[in-house]
């Protein structure tokens, strides 16, 4: 089911960039958060950190030149610790569940921090909500009308 959601997001992906020159975060990051909608602590978590990651990429970008692989390099370097640190302190355990606002994945938020450095933020989140849902709903489709079930 991983496969498939990820092949479906990199084929969505591509032809959204063709389509309407515009990325969703890399073209893997579209499955990947696809098979995370049931868990919205999660795409919390993802939103809050890449946006972190985004704003440290800015602020170092005033004081050096941080512009193509190298910023990529920066932003995956910079998202992977954030995520490591989410993974381990933005866990919460309450009565009933555990909320989980950590980041999905490692190299995810720096993906969306570099190609929100290069057209938004706003942007990026914009197409990645559309992607990513178009990819549950082929993934759903592919299942025969069954939900993708739980991961963890």
């Amino acid at each position: 089911m991983i496969e498939l959601a990820v092949t479906i997001g990199i084929i969505l992906s591509l032809f959204f960039i063709e389509a309407f020159g515009m990325a969703a975060g890399g073209i893997i990051v579209p499955g990947y958060v696809a098979l995370q909608l049931g868990t919205p602590d999660r795409l919390i978590g993802l939103v809050v950190i890449a946006f972190v990651t985004f704003l440290t990429i800015k602020f170092i970008s005033r004081f050096t030149f941080l512009f193509g692989r190298r910023q990529m390099v920066v932003s995956l370097l910079i998202g992977t610790i954030y995520a490591i640190i989410s993974h381990h302190f933005l866990f919460f355990n309450t009565a009933e569940n555990t909320l989980e606002f950590s980041a999905v994945g490692w190299v995810v938020p720096g993906l969306i921090a570099h190609w929100s450095a290069k057209q938004g933020f706003i942007k990026t989140l914009a197409m990645l909500a559309i992607i990513s849902v178009l990819v549950r709903l082929v993934v759903i489709i592919v299942y025969s009308g069954n939900t993708i079930p739980e991961l963890y």
